[in-house]
């Protein structure tokens, strides 16, 4: 089972903005225009937006307590 590593995500985003200022610059248009024009849209993006990182942060480090478990167990056993 592959864990999810959201350090690594997160850099690749940044350096996808690095390399293509054009596109960030027109997403932070965009997201300030939200802002200014309908708050009340962008606040509800930004409401789904961190249940859903949060949702994936939660299920990904159960998984992995999970995964950690299973290989205490598995070495336990061979020990027997």
């Amino acid at each position: 089972m592959k864990q999810v590593n959201f350090e690594v995500f997160y850099t690749e985003v940044i350096n996808y903005f690095q390399h293509n200022i054009y596109i960030a610059i027109a997403v932070t248009g965009v997201l300030l225009l939200l802002l200014f024009r309908k708050p009340k849209l962008f606040f509800m993006l930004l409401l789904i937006v961190a249940i859903c990182i949060s949702s994936l942060y939660a299920i990904s480090y159960t998984s992995s307590l999970g995964a950690i478990q299973k290989k205490n167990m598995i070495s336990k056993n061979n020990l027997l």
